[in-house]
Parts: structure tokens; C-alpha cells; sequence
């Protein structure tokens, strides 16, 4: 068995539970609100209205852990969403349980847990210990933006006997740090933004682009709307097949639209979505689209997508700087570039924002088991494309591997 060297025993006098159905999610909602509410970490990715979303539209793909006291006011004091992977590993022939952090049901920007200030440090402790005793091989959470938080998990379940590790996340052939968000501090108003946060070779470019095409009149943006939704989205995401199709292949950037489209489009039924549009004419150059945390003032960009046989240099400049100037308007105090310390968003003034990608791994993978009734159904489907494919060795293994865990 798993040595418990936990060095926060009262951790084990908390309630925790496992929330894992669509009535149990129901039922959680008010304390999840509430929570949230005390949480100055929470980001929008967090809150209850957003990862409802993510769970609702993947059954029996998630959990939560949900820490409350009963001692106390009985109030959740730790909340932590998981979503759920059935592998098969061919190293032990059997299927096993993969987690990973639930916001990434919804390709959430940032990942992390939910905690009352107060009793943060308990809160993680029972809900690592919680983990320990439930069936999987390999948690991974990635772009946890909550450092001190992250810590605290992590050191709670390696003292508990699990590998540990922190990685490193690199694309574009490792020359992208994607565990890197660069993000501009935003001021009171625009012009003060372009005279202390930027160059003034990028001062000047702004400034002649809206002069020579914005202020004339010649181009301009629209926002997306309910109308226009569905029109608006579907173009952005045609442009940016268009420029992505060829280094990712067509499948790939056609599964990759998709998740940006779930995105924007759950953004919007919750009222979180700004997506301007840059116009000549009729004629649609380019758009962005945008994921707004009001409650922390963070405007989040997410994607964009550019007509690549226009002429204009300068679209990408036009939306950024005019989501910047609209986000201030509206109060907000941060513009986020996203993940990728890309060199272009550093002349918009961008600082970076490091977040972590951490991967527990179950040292000895019998002790609890591997493989989570959730995870079953999949399970089931797999065997059954096995014995299709003539795979009777594999799809025998799994069968009694299935039976033993139905019995």
C-alpha cells in the first residue's frame, strides 16, 4: 500500500466527495457560487457557469472532488474539476484511467482549483488524499496559474508516495514556450496606454494605420452579435484553416477549428464573448475572437483568423489595437495574449504570465486499481473494436480485466 506521510493530518477530519453525475452537478451549484465568490484566484475559467458547460456537453467524462467541513458551516472549501481518459497501455495490457484538469473539457485557457482563502491549504491536502484512494495511473493539470496552490497538491500527494514532475510545454519545434501567457496591464485610457506602454516605432504604426485607413473611413469593425454569430465564426475559423491547414494536415486543423468554435460559441451563452470584425467594405479582412472575465477585468484572447490573400499589412495591428482600446473603455484592467510567448505580442507592451504543467503518477498501480467504472463504457467500445480488428490477445485481457472490476 501507499505510505501516508502526510504531514497535514487534520486534513483527514474533512468531508470529500465525489461528484460524478448530472443531478449531483445540479445540486452543487449554489455552493460552487458561493465559492467562487470567495475565491480572489478563481478566473472565469472556474466559475460554475463555464465548467457546467464543459461537463454538460461530455457526459461521463468528468468529476469533481468536492471538500467540504462538518464541522463547521458545512460550506465547500475546495473544489477540484477532473476530466476523465480511458487509455490502454500496451506496457501492462489493460485499460487505465488518465486524468486531467476539467476545464480542458472546454479547452479553458488557465486550469486550477477552486478554494476558500481561509482554508486553502487544508482543502488541497484532503482532496489530494481523496485521489490517492480513487482508481488511476496519471493525473496531468496543465496552465494551473496558481502556483502556490499547485505546490501544496503536488507536495501532498508525492508525500503520499506518488512520482511527481513538473514540465516543460514547447510547440512550433520548441521554439514556444506555451506555459508562457504574455499580458498587457491596461491603464485608464488609450492614449496613455500608446504613450508609456509601447515603442514609438509601434506608436507611430498605430497611429498612422488610424489615420490613413481607420479614421477616413475606408475600414472599419463590427462586433458579433446574435445575429451574426454563427456567420461571424464560421469565417474567422475559415481563414484560420486556411493559414494552419498545411503544418497541422486537414483532419487535425478541421478537430482544432471545432474546439475553438465550442469555445467561442459557450463564451457567448455566457454573455463572455467579444469577437470584432475588420471590414473593407463588405469584404471581411480578419477577426479575433475573445473570451471576457469580467468579474478579474481580463480580456483573454483566443483565436484569429485573417483573409491571407488580402493586401493590408496591417489587420492584425487594426484588431489587436482596437480590442485594446475597447477593452479599456470598458474597464478592463488586463489584456491576455493567451499561451505562447510569440515575439509579436511583446510589442503590444505584454509581460509574461507563467503558468505550470505538472504530471502525479501512481508509483505503485495495484494498490488502488487503475481503471474507473466511468471510464467502462469507452472500456466496452474499445474491446468491441478489438475483436473486430482480430485483436483477440488484447481484447481478452480486457475482457477479464472488465470482469474483475464488475465483480
Amino acid at each position: 500500500m501507499l505510505k501516508d506521510k502526510s504531514p497535514l493530518p487534520a486534513a483527514t477530519r474533512l468531508q470529500v466527495d465525489i461528484v460524478d453525475t448530472p443531478d449531483a452537478l445540479d445540486a452543487l451549484a449554489p455552493a460552487w457560487q458561493r465559492l467562487q465568490e470567495r475565491d480572489m484566484e478563481c478566473t472565469f475559467f472556474l466559475t460554475w457557469d463555464w465548467m457546467a458547460r464543459a461537463f454538460r456537453q461530455n457526459p461521463w467524462r468528468w468529476s469533481v472532488l468536492v471538500v467540504r467541513d462538518p464541522g463547521g458551516s458545512g460550506e465547500a472549501i475546495c473544489i477540484v474539476p477532473l476530466k476523465y481518459r480511458t487509455h490502454w497501455s500496451r506496457t501492462r495490457q489493460e485499460f487505465q484511467t488518465q486524468l486531467e484538469a476539467g476545464g480542458r473539457l472546454l479547452f479553458s485557457e488557465y486550469t486550477g482549483f477552486l478554494c476558500d482563502p481561509a482554508h486553502e491549504e487544508l482543502g488541497l491536502a484532503a482532496a489530494a488524499r481523496k485521489l490517492s484512494t480513487m482508481p488511476w495511473s496519471r493525473l496531468t493539470m496543465r496552465y494551473v496559474a496558481q502556483s502556490r496552490r499547485a505546490r501544496i497538491f503536488t507536495d501532498q500527494l508525492g508525500a503520499l508516495g506518488f512520482g511527481v514532475r513538473y514540465r516543460d510545454y514547447r510547440i512550433n519545434k520548441g521554439e514556444t514556450d506555451n506555459l508562457i501567457s504574455p499580458q498587457v496591464d491596461l491603464p485608464e485610457d488609450f492614449d496613455t496606454y500608446l504613450a508609456n506602454q509601447v515603442s514609438a516605432n509601434t506608436r507611430q504604426r498605430c497611429n498612422k494605420m488610424r489615420r490613413r485607413h481607420l479614421e477616413t473611413g475606408d475600414y472599419h469593425f463590427t462586433h458579433t452579435d446574435d445575429a451574426t454569430l454563427e456567420e461571424d465564426i464560421s469565417d474567422l475559423l475559415a481563414h484560420w484553416k486556411v493559414k494552419w491547414a498545411e503544418t497541422k494536415g486537414d483532419t487535425a486543423a478541421d478537430q482544432v477549428a471545432e474546439n475553438y468554435r465550442n469555445v467561442l460559441t459557450s463564451a457567448h451563452e455566457c454573455d463572455a464573448l467579444f469577437l470584432p470584425v475588420l471590414r473593407h467594405g463588405d469584404r471581411k479582412l480578419g477577426a479575433l475572437g475573445h473570451v471576457l472575465d469580467r468579474r478579474n477585468g481580463v480580456m483573454h484572447f483566443i483565436v484569429a483568423g485573417r483573409d491571407t490573400t488580402a493586401e493590408e499589412a496591417f489587420i492584425g495591428d487594426a484588431l489587436h489595437f482596437h480590442s485594446i482600446a475597447w477593452a479599456i473603455s470598458q474597464g478592463f484592467i488586463c489584456y491576455d495574449f493567451g499561451h505562447g510567448n510569440e515575439r509579436y505580442k511583446y510589442s503590444y507592451g505584454a509581460e509574461d504570465l507563467q503558468t505550470l504543467y505538472f504530471e502525479i503518477r501512481r508509483t505503485e498501480p495495484d494498490d488502488a486499481g487503475v481503471l474507473d467504472v466511468l471510464c467502462l463504457a469507452e472500456a466496452l467500445r474499445r474491446t468491441e473494436t478489438f475483436i473486430r480488428d482480430g485483436k483477440t490477445d488484447r481484447a481478452a485481457r480486457a475482457c477479464a480485466q472488465l470482469s474483475d472490476l464488475l465483480t
